[in-house]
């Protein structure tokens, strides 16, 4: 989702509110809905009806806040790319070593894409195909969420020793890493028992542990 001139905010969504406390907590309850919406119903099925149903709010309180279901798509494809860098950020902090934290990159990343966030951001990004206007607001979401993941991923590699001449290919690595993941998703979201797809996911796994040993400095195993 780049390679685009960035999208003018007012040609497409309204200008933000200011919030209050009371307003931020209401703002946070329906964006967790359309989350649990996107993951339990899919896009066509998260509508301003069915986030007011599963957050108990009113629709005076919704349209306070997203006066459009566009707006309200936006602020949830940030808010659940936000908490999967969260979760990954989380999970990879509990590894003491430097080295170790980024051979689990992989795991972390697979399992965020397998919450409901990674399924509701899945979601987002097929409805974009044929949604012009989704598809222009999640451009700038995304512009600012993947400067935040390279940003990690330099950080984690350079912990870890990884040569400086090196860091750029490792970033391009967590790139594919995570499209491979989330086309993968999107494969197990049909069966999650297709016995191929998961032969793809650990052949995607040890792409990782080769990709590892490689810039950290690991000689391979002689024959």
């Amino acid at each position: 989702m780049t390679g685009r001139a960035s999208p003018t905010p007012s040609a497409t969504l309204p200008a933000p509110r200011r919030r209050t406390k009371r307003g931020a907590e209401t703002r946070r309850v329906l964006i967790r809905a359309a989350i649990d919406c996107l993951h339990d119903l899919g896009y066509a099925g998260t509508t301003i009806e069915t986030v007011m149903a599963r957050s108990g709010l009113s629709r005076g309180s919704v349209l306070n806040q997203f006066p459009t279901r566009l707006a309200l798509m936006a602020a949830t494809s940030e808010a659940a790319m936000q908490e999967m860098i969260k979760g990954g950020r989380e999970r990879l902090n509990a590894i003491a070593d430097p080295a170790e934290r980024y051979r689990s990159v992989f795991e972390a990343s697979w399992e965020m894409q397998n919450i409901p966030a990674g399924t509701a951001v899945t979601e987002l990004l097929l409805a974009a195909r044929r949604d012009a206007a989704l598809a222009e607001a999640l451009q700038a979401v995304a512009q600012r969420i993947e400067a935040e993941i390279d940003q990690d991923t330099e950080n984690i590699v350079c912990a870890a020793g990884v040569a400086p001449e090196l860091v750029g290919e490792c970033i391009v690595h967590n790139r594919i890493l995570i499209l491979a993941l989330r086309g993968t998703t999107m494969e197990l979201m049909f069966d999650k028992d297709r016995e191929i797809i998961h032969r793809a996911l650990d052949r995607i796994r040890l792409m990782h542990k080769v990709h590892c040993d490689s810039v950290l400095g690991v000689s391979p195993p002689r024959p």
